[in-house]
């Protein structure tokens, strides 16, 4: 399946992984600016959490359609056709916005995000579920750890440069600058050989097809309890995240301008790190060790966070520990990437790893949802005590799991 040579799969993979990488980064660049100007036109909170749906939800719905697709056709034909669509909608508005001096609708602006999640909702399933034809099966969880450190960067990156960008570009350069986004994704998968005999004949039925994929993920109890415990932990970890400004600015006193992003680059840095160490542990006996390590240390980081004073003292303390929840972001994600990629088989890992996404996608909201409902009734600070506490219960009981030891 490789070359007999070390450096055929690293050139092969890493042109791929590079320009993917600096195309995900561009289009998040550019999207950060479309919401400065999407805040800046409509002053709306309402619009602005419509705009957030928009961006996570298509990620959700879209991902497992794209997974059956992936696993009858050719990946490379996937990836290309998704950004070339995206490529004509986005010029589409370029000219409209070119046309009326740069004074596009707000449904103009929310349409051009829309075609960007759908994208990216066709693009996340079709590469991870490539990357185990890519690399070595024992380089897998090294590359799942940088690929936590690419998500690193483009966390850190693109607010920043979207916000410059904002400042200096009208909003037609920053349409170019999204299908730039989508034309250096296209060269970067040309440019890259997959080892996929694809027919061209597709036969899409995806209901069934996600069903045969349920059945897949079923029929692997480990893999099962894996996906539900992730998705536990992303419906406990993501209110947290969403009320960290809150617990900046009313618990620690802090600023919502200076303070609250300072948190943001110490979780981004602490991500990026670990991306980069994880490749170190490719040879442990326990492959889901570093996982279980994750759970209990965010759960660790969020008890104590809810305990710190409410002073400044306590907000330093706040912002290194959250440089180690940071840290073990990777340490949960990369393993149980590892385990989809290698406990499937090529055929069906795109229908199992868009389901694996799918439930991750839904999971978030729902925490939300959950968290909205008691949120108003209780302090910021006692929400992090009580889901710090979950993420360690949740712990104790998977090192309970006598079907976990033996992987």
């Amino acid at each position: 399946m490789y070359s007999n040579t070390e450096n055929a799969w690293i050139n092969n993979f890493y042109r791929l992984f590079v320009g993917q990488g600096l195309a995900t980064v561009i289009s998040a660049t550019a999207n950060y600016s479309l919401t400065f100007y999407l805040t800046a036109d409509s002053k709306s909170a309402i619009i602005l959490t419509l705009s957030e749906m928009i961006s996570l939800l298509p990620i959700a719905l879209f991902s497992p359609f794209a997974g059956v697709l992936a696993d009858q056709i050719s990946k490379k034909k996937v990836l290309i056709l998704s950004d070339l669509i995206s490529i004509i909608i986005t010029l589409l508005l370029f000219f409209k916005a070119n046309i009326s001096n740069n004074s596009l609708t707000v449904t103009l602006i929310l349409i051009t995000q829309l075609v960007r999640a759908i994208a990216i909702s066709v693009q996340n399933p079709t590469i991870q579920s490539s990357i185990p034809e890519l690399v070595p099966k024992d380089r897998l969880l090294t590359i799942n750890g940088q690929n936590s450190s690419l998500q690193a960067l483009n966390q850190f990156l693109p607010p920043i440069l979207g916000g410059i960008l904002y400042g200096i570009l009208p909003v037609d350069k920053i349409l170019l600058l999204s299908a730039l986004a989508n034309i250096v994704g296209i060269i970067s998968v040309a440019i890259t050989h997959f080892h996929e005999g694809k027919s061209n004949k597709i036969i899409f039925n995806p209901f069934s097809e996600l069903k045969k994929g349920i059945k897949i993920i079923l029929s692997k109890p480990i893999l099962s309890k894996v996906i539900i415990y992730k998705a536990i932990s992303v419906a406990i970890i993501t209110p947290c995240t969403a009320l960290y400004p809150l617990m900046t600015s009313e618990h620690f006193h802090g600023s919502l301008k200076f303070d609250a992003p300072l948190v943001e680059v110490a979780i981004a840095l602490g991500m990026g790190l670990s991306g980069i160490w994880i490749g170190k542990l490719n040879n442990i006996s326990h492959k889901l060790l570093p996982t279980a390590i994750g759970f209990v240390g965010i759960g660790c980081v969020l008890l104590l966070s809810g305990l710190l004073p409410g002073n400044r003292f306590g907000f330093t303390i706040f912002v290194v520990i959250n440089f180690l929840a940071g840290f073990q972001l990777p340490l949960i994600d990369a393993p149980i990437q590892t385990l989809l990629q290698s406990e499937v088989a090529q055929d069906n890992l795109g229908k199992v790893i868009s389901l694996y996404l799918m439930v991750i996608g839904l999971a978030g909201p729902l925490g939300l949802g959950i968290s909205g409902i008691i949120s108003n009734s209780i302090p910021t600070s006692l929400h992090f005590v009580i889901s710090g506490i979950l993420l360690v219960v949740m712990f104790v009981i998977g090192m309970c799991d006598s079907g976990f030891k033996n992987i």
